[in-house]
């Protein structure tokens, strides 16, 4: 995958997609954060911004590994996530977090990734493997792209975009491909099409 570009994809990123329209008064968000912040007493410009942002999330919605939850990954808008106050996992978190970000002005991408020896397993035509893997947002802050973990609520300043190495681990895994950078998903899936999905762009990409 191509690195962020300054220009081009900061107008790109502040863009809403299928999954990821407002619904929410923009006012009510900047109220949330900014009462984290003064709470804080961190600057509203400084990257504490974005934690106060993902804090806000993890206050008002939490992760659930409820079957009739488990079976809505990758097919909700940020709104159905919202309302049911349950995520199915790190792409609901990382929809809710990219609607809120750019709704406040913060160019943001969603970015899904393949675990680093589940990609390998790809590229090597394995079949039947589990499909692992973690989806990151990225926002362009400070005058830099930084990597954000709506799931972790932890921030990367420096990161390789072609190969992510984490600071902290995610299921005991701290390497991950990224494969997908996008507005959203541009549809809801099925786990089933999302893997199938995985599988066809992992294998694409050149390491």
């Amino acid at each position: 995958m191509e690195p962020l570009n300054k220009a081009e994809d900061i107008e790109t990123y502040r863009a809403y997609g299928m999954l990821s329209q407002p619904f929410l008064d923009k006012e009510f968000v900047y109220k949330m954060v900014l009462i984290d912040l003064r709470n804080k007493q961190k600057d509203f410009n400084s990257i504490h911004f974005l934690t106060s942002l993902m804090l806000y999330i993890d206050n008002e919605v939490k992760y659930s590994k409820e079957d009739n939850i488990q079976k809505l990954k990758f097919s909700r808008t940020a709104k159905e996530i919202w309302e049911s106050k349950k995520a199915s996992g790190c792409t609901d978190f990382a929809i809710l977090f990219a609607t809120f970000a750019r709704q406040l002005g913060v160019p943001t991408t969603i970015l899904h990734t393949a675990e680093y020896e589940c990609f390998q397993k790809l590229k090597s035509g394995q079949n039947n493997i589990n499909h692992l893997g973690h989806t990151f947002c990225e926002c362009y802050f400070g005058g830099n792209w930084v990597l954000v973990d709506p799931t972790f609520k932890r921030i990367e300043t420096n990161y390789n975009p072609k190969k992510i190495e984490l600071s902290y681990e995610v299921g005991g895994k701290n390497v991950f491909i990224p494969y997908f950078r996008g507005i959203d998903l541009g549809a809801k899936q099925t786990v089933c099409t999302h893997n199938q999905t995985m599988d066809e762009l992992c294998n694409k990409l050149e390491m």
